[in-house]
C-alpha cells in the first residue's frame, strides 16, 4: 500500500464519520427543539434577510469556487517546481549556460 493510498483511506473514513453523524445530530437537535417548545417566546424571522439555508448554500458555493481556484494555482506551482526535486519532467538547460560551459 502506498503512502498516498493510506492517506486517502483515512480521509475517506473521516468523510464517512462526518456523514454518519448527520442523523444522530439532527435527531438530538429535533428533540431539543421539541423540549423547548412553549418555554421560549415566539420570534419571527426578520423580513428582507435571506433564509439561513440560503446563506449557507451561498457561502458553500463561494468556498467551493475559492478552493477550486486555490487548487488550480497551487497545482500549477507544484508542477512548475516538481523538476527541482526530481519529480516530473527535467528542466530544460538554458542555451546560455551550455554555450558558456563549452567555451
Amino acid at each position: 500500500m502506498s503512502v498516498l493510498t493510506a492517506v486517502t483511506d483515512v480521509e475517506a473514513k473521516v468523510v464517512d464519520t462526518v456523514k454518519s453523524a448527520k442523523k444522530p445530530a439532527v435527531g438530538y437537535m429535533s428533540k431539543g427543539v421539541e423540549f423547548t417548545e412553549g418555554w421560549l417566546p415566539q420570534v419571527s424571522y426578520p423580513k428582507g434577510l435571506p433564509e439561513p439555508v440560503e446563506v449557507l448554500d451561498s457561502q458553500y458555493k463561494f468556498v467551493t469556487a475559492l478552493l477550486a481556484a486555490e487548487h488550480d494555482l497551487v497545482k500549477a506551482m507544484v508542477q512548475t517546481l516538481a523538476p527541482l526535486v526530481g519529480a516530473g519532467a527535467k528542466p530544460k538547460a538554458k542555451a546560455g549556460k551550455a554555450t558558456k560551459a563549452a567555451a
